[in-house]
C-alpha cells in the first residue's frame, strides 16, 4: 500500500469524525474499499478533495469549514503545500 493511500485513508477517517458529516463519497474511478478522500501529489505538494454528505441539523458552511481545517491541520505535517477542497454534494 502506498504512502498516499495510507494518507487518504487517514484523511477519510478525520472527515468522518467531523461533527455533521454523514458520509464521504468516492471520487471518480475509486474502487470499493479504497479511501474516499482523494490525494493527488504534484511537484512539492498536491491536492486533496473530500466530497461529503452533511447532516441537515448542522450548518453546511460551518461543517465544510471544520472539515477543511481538520484536513489542513493534518496536512501541515506533510512536506510541501496541499490545496484542500471540500464540497457538500448532499444534505441529509
Amino acid at each position: 500500500m502506498s504512502a498516499d493511500t495510507e494518507l487518504a485513508r487517514e484523511l477519510t477517517g478525520l472527515v468522518l469524525a467531523t461533527p455533521g458529516v454523514q458520509e464521504v463519497y468516492p471520487g471518480p474511478g475509486a474502487l470499493r474499499g479504497e479511501a474516499l478522500v482523494r490525494v493527488a501529489r504534484s511537484g512539492d505538494g498536491g491536492r486533496v478533495l473530500a466530497d461529503i454528505c452533511v447532516l441537515d441539523d448542522h450548518p453546511v458552511p460551518g461543517t465544510l469549514r471544520l472539515v477543511s481545517r481538520a484536513l489542513s491541520a493534518r496536512l501541515a505535517a506533510e512536506p510541501g503545500h496541499f490545496e484542500v477542497t471540500v464540497k457538500a454534494s448532499r444534505i441529509q
